[in-house]
C-alpha cells in the first residue's frame, strides 16, 4: 500500500521530486516546512538522541547489553555536541567582522 498516494490529490499524481517550487504549499508541505522551520538542526538531533536513550534504558532489549547501550548513548551524545558546535562556528562566522 502507497501511504503517499493518500495526500496525493486525484488529478495530480506528481512524483515527490517534481514538486515545482513556486506553485502553492499542500497542507502536508507546509506541515513539514513548519516543522523543519520551528527547531534547528542540533536541537532535532538532539531531541532524536533523547527519544533513542530513553527507548533504550526504558524497554526490555533482550538482544542489547548495557554495555552496548552505554556505547550507543555517547555516540548519540557526540552527534549531538558536533551539531551543535557546527551551529555555533556558523553564527561566529556569520557575525564576526570581515579581515
Amino acid at each position: 500500500m502507497d501511504t503517499l498516494q493518500n495526500f496525493q490529490s486525484p488529478e495530480k499524481s506528481e512524483s515527490p521530486s517534481s514538486i515545482d517550487a513556486t506553485e502553492p504549499s499542500s497542507p502536508l508541505q507546509q506541515i513539514i516546512k513548519d516543522f523543519f522551520q520551528k527547531d534547528s538542526g542540533p536541537e532535532m538531533i538532539e531531541s532524536l538522541n533523547t527519544l533513542i536513550e530513553t527507548y533504550l534504558f526504558t524497554e526490555n532489549l533482550t538482544r542489547v547489553t548495557p554495555e552496548m547501550r552505554e556505547h550507543i548513548v555517547n555516540q548519540l551524545r557526540v552527534a549531538t555536541l558536533i551539531a551543535k558546535l557546527g551551529a555555533s562556528n556558523e553564527a561566529v562566522v556569520r557575525h564576526s567582522p570581515p579581515h
